[in-house]
């Protein structure tokens, strides 16, 4: 049964926190999820690492509503802002 919202878990994480975060909502192992995720990417190649970019771009961080696109967005804002104006 899903417990509460979709999102990406900030303690149960490999890489971005999609497959934990799906393992806490559905309230399955998040072992398993990896596991499934792993052979789909075997048996599917492409689709299953584009589901995980896509879900790590629009899924919002755990106690957060920052996405992923949110996150790299700012980061390149930050960057452009520190760099000089050379007009």
């Amino acid at each position: 049964m899903p417990s509460g919202t979709l999102t990406r878990s900030r303690t149960n994480k490999v890489l971005a926190g999609v497959c934990g975060g799906i393992a806490d909502y559905a309230g399955w192992d998040a072992g398993v999820v990896r596991a499934v995720f792993a052979i789909s990417c075997v048996l599917l190649p492409g689709l299953g690492l584009s589901v995980y970019l896509i879900l790590w771009i629009v899924l919002p961080e755990e106690g957060s509503s920052t996405t992923g696109l949110d996150s790299i967005v700012g980061a390149f804002r930050r960057k452009a802002s520190d760099e000089p104006d050379l007009r």
